[in-house]
């Protein structure tokens, strides 16, 4: 069933403490946009005591919140294509548990969906670093298609980013078959760029969510991290190959993500398998600079 208008609003949670999760919920039903549904997918199943304070929580919300605890641990991945099951929306928005949205965040962006008869609409945000500073983040290669480019680009990093951003046409997202669950991490970017290849999407530079630096975030698991690079890599290794400027720069993009998350030695790993690519690349030299910038961002030192 597919209702017309309505916005499937798609939380998973996963050992979340009900403080946090409260904000994310609050932020939904704050939302100036009212034709919606709220599905919140439990994904840990075994933390009982946690469970009964979510549903004890839940009970505020006077039965506006579809709450479905899963039978066992299925992974951010797994959680969300199971909230896509349960959807009834001609539109989908994912937010994690973490994070909330702007009051006005699903009124735009629809207003945007229909003018611009796109698939996705994605947007700039807010990011709250571990010092608790808010700094607005413009990725740089954001607004870079519309001309049909989207995907070529997003080869390059995911400037779409949390899947907390996005509203989706449900169609769209189950069409490309929703989340790869074979991926450990960088699993958002693969379900854009499988979208962007069939679909139009669109960027607003307005920020309309906020995202939360988190000390036990996926992107804190070394392994997982490195899987889900290899595997997008691999994944699309024919476009790669086909586009040498496309390759050296994802590779020098990895590298800095390394770097800014402490990986020393996959930083040299990556950075040089971009100098093997293309060995006069300008991106090859503006790595350093650029990694430097993104420690201070992430740590909340930058201005």
């Amino acid at each position: 069933m597919m209702i017309k208008g309505l916005v499937s609003c798609i939380v998973t949670t996963y050992r979340r403490p009900v403080s946090v999760l409260k904000r994310a919920l609050d932020s939904i039903m704050n939302q100036t946009y009212q034709n919606t549904e709220v599905i919140l997918i439990n994904d840990d199943p075994q933390e009982e005591k946690l469970n009964k304070q979510i549903e004890k929580l839940l009970q505020s919300y006077q039965k506006k919140v579809r709450y479905i605890v899963l039978s066992e641990h299925q992974g951010a991945c797994g959680a969300r294509n199971a909230g896509l099951k349960e959807a009834s929306g001609e539109y989908v928005a994912f937010l994690d548990d973490d994070d909330e949205w702007l009051p006005q965040k699903l009124e735009i962006q629809m207003t945007y969906m229909k003018k611009e008869d796109v698939a996705l609409v994605y947007s700039s945000h807010y990011f709250v670093t571990a010092k608790g500073k808010r700094r607005k983040i413009e990725e740089p290669l954001a607004g870079k298609g519309m001309k049909g480019e989207e995907f070529k680009y997003l080869l390059r990093a995911n400037f779409i980013g949390s899947t907390s951003s996005p509203l989706i046409r449900r169609q769209a997202v189950e069409a490309v078959g929703g989340f790869d669950r074979s991926l450990k991490s960088s699993q958002d970017h693969d379900l854009w760029l499988r979208i962007a290849r069939e679909y139009r999407i669109c960027y607003l530079k307005e920020p309309l969510v906020i995202l939360y630096y988190s000390k036990d975030a996926i992107s804190r698991s070394k392994k997982r991290v490195l899987q889900g690079y290899e595997c997008l890599l691999n994944k699309y290794a024919l476009y790669y190959e086909s586009d040498k400027s496309t390759y050296n720069y994802r590779l020098n993009y990895l590298a800095l993500c390394c770097i800014s998350l402490g990986y020393g030695r996959e930083f040299l790993h990556y950075w040089g398998r971009a100098i093997r690519v293309k060995g006069f690349s300008v991106y090859n030299f503006m790595i350093l600079g650029r990694a430097c910038r993104k420690i201070r961002y992430v740590l909340g030192d930058g201005e």
